[in-house]
């Protein structure tokens, strides 16, 4: 039946040109392409049918479409590429060809500014560093000798690749933001090229082009913070790195320089006669008008535990090499990494205000409740090696007095193991071992076991002070079977990096998560601590499902209108070191 179908599919793109395609109005013969069910594209003549992660729709519809005369569509692709500087070449010809006809070679992008809206959008894309051909048309742009028709085409095609990566980002965003050279560009699908048609023909781009930007409350502000980032291109001053800490009260060669970025990061105010603006790479400086302190105190201190905030770390003034390091990143690095988060703010709800945000990196947990917020909380995440998934889900029940049924990666790396050096491991630390996984899986006494010759043993860990998940779990359904839970070890809280768990997310104020949620479902403090004693397995299930979002940003946008920035654990923001190499042209569409 598949093949059937595959056959009329390609039948019907014979029959029917790729221009019919693209005709307006809206309509033609075409086999839709489906974004892991999501966000259609269609068959472009310069893409493949499918990309990497997309599956195509088992169905087709065949909607009647005025079919293009193919020689006034040639005519018209030579008009274009007659009016490009020689070696300019568009993405999109056959698309934009079919476009440029209906529209008789008029300009699509009459309104300067809704073109300016776009390329500050585009600059966006750019900078991120997702895909180079976003850089690529960003220089085009900047180009003088771009000009009339084919700066128009220019706009056209660019847009056309931005609306592709906007109609599949909810579905692919996962993988496209979070996996360097994952995004595979394509045309957009008919239904959205005949949106902005019909926006050019209304005269409405303006909201059109304004409908595809993040439309998270975040993002006017990240937007906002991008500018004086890309602006100031000056060397940036850096401090050398070091075996020991800088503390207050010590004097070193580095604190002219540190005094420079704390200055141009806005965070102290400056002083003509004791800043030098020529520190070198090296911390060397030019010779000041008087003598310039060595001394680590006062205002640098208070400056650099402002600086520390901005990027979560404990703010004692104590200047290690990870805080060195984050001192010595350039506005350029920091404006790439925020215009990398801009995109992410499209994989979560527009307003972030109900239900429980999980922020990986921030190592933080906050639950909203109608836009009021009811908790905040430290979190541990997985490891480096034991990622946490990104995910939506939903919180459908609390369980008091959980067990823990140990994950086989888990027993055949972490436990097993430590069975073998002690055979008294896993009786002391509250372990059932059972033969198997099955409904008939019998105890089996662990200091029987030959640990050596392998086996397909279950371990369960009984309720108590010493449980793994602590006397709290908070389950959603998901298919990596992570969920939200306590820990018997709330020392582990007070560490700043606190990537330390196998992918769950532990929660350092469970009990008062689970006292609002058992609350609600009609538990009363004295069922809760009388349940918690009995030591049994008890199931409260929640009336309402609260929606559950564990994300990865590594920058936003405080409330008071300062960047923040995160250490990037999991190594998932390398793509806008990419994005780096476009600011000269970022910059000019930024103004």
């Amino acid at each position: 039946m598949l093949l059937v179908k595959r056959k009329i599919i390609k039948s019907l793109a014979v029959k029917c040109t790729l221009t019919a395609l693209m005709a307006f109005p809206l309509g033609g013969c075409a086999a839709d392409e489906d974004l892991n069910n999501q966000a259609p594209a269609t068959i472009s003549a310069e893409a493949p049918a499918t990309t990497e992660g997309e599956q195509v729709a088992a169905e087709t519809t065949a909607v009647e479409v005025p079919v293009q005369d193919p020689v006034v569509v040639a005519q018209t692709r030579d008009a274009l590429l007659a009016a490009l500087p020689a070696g300019v070449t568009l993405k999109f010809m056959p698309e934009l060809s079919s476009i440029y006809t209906t529209s008789e070679m008029k300009s699509l992008w009459e309104d300067e500014k809704v073109q300016k809206l776009f390329e500050q959008q585009l600059a966006e894309m750019a900078l991120a560093g997702i895909q180079p051909q976003f850089g690529q048309w960003a220089k085009l742009l900047t180009q003088p000798e771009i000009t009339g028709i084919a700066k128009d085409a220019v706009l056209s095609d660019a847009l056309l690749g931005y609306m592709h990566f906007v109609e599949g980002v909810k579905a692919n965003g996962n993988r496209w933001l979070y996996n360097k050279g994952s995004y595979k560009m394509a045309a957009p699908s008919v239904e959205m090229i005949g949106q902005w048609q019909q926006a050019v023909k209304d005269g409405s781009s303006d909201k059109f082009i304004q409908s595809l930007a993040p439309q998270n409350t975040f993002y006017s502000k990240m937007h906002d913070s991008l500018k004086p980032l890309v602006e100031d291109v000056q060397p940036w001053p850096q401090m050398t790195l070091a075996k020991q800490s800088l503390r207050p009260g010590n004097s070193h060669k580095d604190v002219p320089v540190l005094r420079d970025i704390l200055t141009r990061s806005g965070l102290i105010k400056g002083d003509a006669e004791t800043t030098s603006h020529n520190a070198t790479a090296e911390g060397e400086t030019s010779a000041p008008k008087k003598k310039v302190s060595l001394v680590y105190s006062g205002e640098l201190v208070d400056g650099v535990k402002r600086f520390q905030q901005m990027y979560g770390m404990e703010t004692d003034g104590v200047i290690g090499n990870t805080t060195r390091e984050a001192l010595n990143m350039a506005p350029q690095t920091r404006a790439a990494i925020l215009a990398l988060n801009i995109q992410r703010l499209r994989l979560l709800p527009n307003s972030m205000d109900h239900g429980i945000f999980v922020n990986i990196p921030d190592y933080s947990l906050a639950y909203y409740v109608n836009s009021e917020l009811i908790l905040e909380s430290r979190v541990i995440v997985g490891s480096v090696k034991r990622k946490t998934p990104l995910m939506s889900s939903a919180l459908n029940n609390v369980v008091v007095n959980p067990p823990w049924n140990v994950p086989v990666k888990l027993i055949r790396e972490d436990l097993v193991p430590k069975a073998k050096r002690d055979a008294e491991y896993l009786k002391r630390g509250g372990y059932t071992v059972y033969s198997g996984w099955g409904k008939g899986a019998t105890v089996v006494d662990p200091s029987t076991i030959d640990w050596s010759a392998g086996g397909n043993y279950r371990l369960q860990q009984a309720p108590g002070r010493g449980n793994a998940l602590g006397r709290f779990k908070f389950n959603m359904p998901n298919d990596d079977a992570i969920y939200l839970h306590d820990t018997p070890n709330h020392r582990l809280f007070d560490k700043n990096m606190r990537a330390l768990s196998s992918g769950c997310i532990r929660v350092n104020k469970a009990s008062e998560l689970a006292n609002i949620l058992l609350n609600e479902v009609g538990w009363d403090d004295n069922k809760i601590q009388n349940t918690l004693k009995r030591g049994s397995t008890t199931y409260a299930n929640i009336r309402e499902e609260i929606p559950v979002q564990l994300y990865y940003m590594t920058s936003w946008v405080s409330n008071s209108g300062t960047p923040e920035f995160r250490t990037d654990i999991y190594g998932y923001d390398s793509a806008a070191q990419e994005g780096i190499k476009e600011l000269p042209q970022v910059e000019k569409l930024l103004r």
